[in-house]
């Protein structure tokens, strides 16, 4: 089990500790490993820097940074100036917030008998000694955020937190009250501790052979000069790229046109917006050979996929069999049909798709609506019985590693970038190999080696893709010919 944050709240967390890329660990859980405080101290006591954690029952993700470790031998306030409590989600959405400590000597409290402590205050009391003496104690009262003790039972999947939460001790919450942090509520699904450790760089997970500029010509050499099989009859390679909206299929062809023309382009118009920009089918080509000749593959971009407006069926076995148009305009009220202006009738294997090529944001992959999944499950369904090949790409990685977003080239000994991979894998249910990371121009004005031959890398491995399905038509050629000899 990896946890629930994300990626990107990983990267909010990371910047929010402002220390450099940071690597996270899961500790500990209320669903994984009970809320029990013996077991919180267990697997947490003394495991330097650690982040809490809190999901309530009404999607409000909060909780507390220490660089202090956690322990259960005394009963004491820890200082550290460098301690904060945050909020990520509000009610489901996005509403992050950093609340700095103000009074770092009371950072956060240990104590053998509570969960995560932050925060709080010393409180005096007098106690009656004998002979009518009164002693003043100090005694750890009024804590920012108490989390728990004891042992909590789960109830539907559900816990109640039995802590308390009195703010402004030890932190600075601002204009913020209880309501706007933690929605005044205490029953939670989950309460996860992670170790919050310095990112180091792994030896390459993934050999891509090299990063210099004559590694990048020739692999533009080589894209440029491929053509499919002999023997098969096709001219091209027909690609189809699927994805969520806002993925970045537009701009992944921009990004590869833009390596060949030399400077970044937008032939293909993209940008952010909660439909989808792409409105029109269109069957892109690159030119490379001083921008003469066109490649012998066509980059097909459609329609971006929405939870709520699913592509029809029929449309989309239209695309896999090659009767739609190039330039067709998508209209959801009015799907594609044999009657459409247009409609190629009788289409040939040159019309036809060859490979299928996800798109998805690496960003936001680990958080996915269950609604998206199921549809992109239904599609790769659908591919499958086609006999299609299936890749993944995976744009966006400049998000999801602060090392990679400073340099591109250590995409492949990035933890975060190879846990994406494995992640993505798990989800789409194909091999490693086929989950390709990539990073699109799309802040930049001029081209970059490094993000243009990862860029290119994983075109090739999408042209590989291509080949598999033209070898088994070859095949299927070889086979046809023997019978007829029989």
């Amino acid at each position: 089990m990896t946890g629930k944050l994300s990626i990107a709240d990983k990267k909010q967390l990371e910047h929010y500790i402002q220390a450099g890329p940071k690597q996270f660990g899961l500790l500990y859980s209320f669903t994984r490993d009970g809320a029990d405080v013996s077991i919180f101290h267990e697997l947490c006591d003394e495991k330097g820097p650690t982040v809490t954690v809190i999901y309530d029952t009404q999607c409000t993700v909060y909780g507390g940074f220490t660089e202090k470790s956690w322990t259960s031998n005394c009963e004491s306030f820890f200082k550290d100036d460098q301690a904060f409590l945050f909020r990520l989600y509000q009610k489901g959405k996005s509403n992050s917030m950093k609340f700095p400590v103000k009074n770092p000597d009371n950072a956060i409290y240990c104590s053998y008998n509570n969960g995560p402590i932050f925060g709080g205050r010393y409180e005096e009391k007098s106690v009656p000694r004998i002979r009518g003496r009164l002693v003043v104690h100090r005694i750890a009262g009024g804590y920012d955020v108490n989390t728990f003790s004891g042992t909590i039972l789960v109830e539907n999947n559900q816990f109640t937190l039995n802590g308390e939460f009195n703010f402004g001790s030890a932190y600075d919450m601002g204009s913020c009250s209880i309501e706007q942090f933690c929605n005044n509520i205490k029953t939670v699904t989950d309460l996860e501790v992670y170790s919050v450790s310095d990112t180091s760089l792994l030896p390459p997970w993934r050999e891509l052979g090299g990063w210099n500029h004559q590694n990048l010509e020739d692999l533009k050499n080589e894209i440029d000069a491929w053509s499919p099989p002999h023997g098969t009859g096709l001219k091209t390679a027909n690609i189809l790229f699927l994805g969520p909206v806002g993925a970045g299929k537009s701009s992944f062809f921009n990004t590869i046109s833009s390596i060949f023309r030399g400077h970044v382009t937008g032939q293909a118009v993209c940008g952010s917006a909660e439909q989808s920009i792409t409105s029109t089918y269109r069957m892109y080509r690159v030119r490379g050979s001083a921008l003469t000749k066109t490649m012998k593959f066509r980059l097909c971009d459609t329609r971006g996929i929405e939870e709520n407006q699913g592509m029809d069926g029929a449309e989309l076995n239209y695309l896999f069999e090659g009767n739609v148009p190039n330039g067709y305009q998508f209209n959801p009220s009015t799907p594609i049909t044999p009657d459409t202006t247009g409609f190629v009738a009788s289409p040939t294997l040159n019309h036809k798709m060859h490979c299928v090529c996800f798109i998805i944001d690496g960003s936001t992959a680990s958080v996915m609506s269950e609604k998206m999944l199921e549809k992109i499950k239904a599609l790769q369904s659908k591919v499958r019985q086609k006999g299609l090949p299936q890749v993944v790409l995976v744009t966006k990685i400049d998000k999801v590693c602060s090392n990679v977003e400073e340099d591109v080239s250590k995409v492949f000994q990035s933890v975060a970038v190879q846990e994406l991979v494995d992640t993505v894998s798990n989800i789409f249910g194909v091999p490693r190999s086929h989950v390709l990371p990539v990073k699109n121009y799309e802040k930049e004005i001029n081209v970059r080696d490094d993000v243009s031959l990862l860029a290119l890398h994983s075109l090739q491995q999408i042209l590989r893709a291509s080949e598999d399905f033209m070898f088994n038509l070859l095949d299927m050629l070889d086979d046809e010919k023997d019978e007829s000899l029989d």
